[in-house]
């Protein structure tokens, strides 16, 4: 996904939140994750991604931030992993949890 147009990419994170607040309305019992022996609850996921809302607001960071680490503070043995496979284990929870959303245009890019 990181082909994604960055105005796109935003939008579609925020979509993404707001997708999984209706689950965690819907089913707040509902496994969003699962990893191994690890997973998340959609009402456990949104009620951290609420509280990493708010500093993230306070600190001028992405929304994508937020879930980054609402997904870290309920998984935190994805912690152990080697950095670059912790980056394709959260490349393809986001998609996981972003299935049922349509994907975000794909920019131009130009290879040399």
């Amino acid at each position: 996904m990181d082909n994604y147009a960055s105005v796109d990419r935003k939008e579609w994170i925020r979509s993404l939140s707001v997708h999984l607040a209706d689950r965690a309305d819907a089913a707040p019992w509902m496994t969003a994750v699962r990893i191994g022996d690890q997973s998340v609850t959609y009402g456990d996921l949104v009620d951290s991604l609420h509280g990493y809302r708010r500093v993230i607001d306070a600190e001028y960071m992405s929304v994508e931030s937020a879930l980054t680490a609402s997904v870290m503070h309920n998984m935190p043995g994805l912690g152990s992993l080697a950095p670059r496979d912790l980056a394709r284990a959260m490349q393809e929870i986001v998609q996981w949890l972003g299935r049922d959303l349509p994907t975000a245009g794909v920019g131009l890019r130009s290879v040399v």
